[in-house]
């Protein structure tokens, strides 16, 4: 068969879960806001509530190897005038094979840095029925964050 050595090659790539497997990962995510809608509250200078959007990539770099994958993300958050803030959200992770799992997260805001922790939940495909969490460091540049994502995805 011409065609085995392809065949093989693309089975060794496609990641594989197992019943009962532990995953410890570690990520960088990179994400550009989307829409972003805010109003200011009027009860403080720089007081403002804000609803985003982003999307992006991320990629593994600690952990079973694992494609790039999608990232959609959407949150809102209460924000001071002195760069202080909380924030909160879900996010949807799509990877290469089809399988996706949600995730609800929030943080404290600080000096340009969202710093918090996220529950995994709703898992398809090789992670139906999956539970975990993570927690991430992220930075702002204007229209991009970009986080540090340490967690754990438990298989059933």
């Amino acid at each position: 068969m011409r065609h085995a050595p392809i065949l093989i090659a693309i089975l060794f790539f496609i990641p594989c879960a197992h019943a009962g497997e532990r995953i410890e990962f570690y990520s960088k995510h990179i994400n550009v806001v989307s829409s972003n809608e805010s109003v200011e509250v009027g009860d403080e200078p720089g007081h403002v509530l804000a609803f985003f959007a982003a999307s992006g990539v991320g990629t593994r770099l600690e952990g079973p190897e694992e494609p790039p994958y999608k990232i959609e993300i959407w949150g809102s958050g209460d924000y001071r005038g002195d760069g202080t803030g909380k924030d909160q959200g879900y996010g949807k992770f799509i990877f290469a094979d089809g399988s996706y799992y949600f995730e609800k997260w929030s943080g404290e805001v600080k000096d340009g840095r969202a710093v918090g922790t996220a529950e995994y939940y709703g898992g398809s495909g090789r992670f139906e029925g999956m539970t975990g969490g993570s927690k991430y460091d992220c930075t702002s540049l204007g229209d991009r964050f970009i986080c540090d994502v340490r967690g754990v995805i438990e298989l059933p």
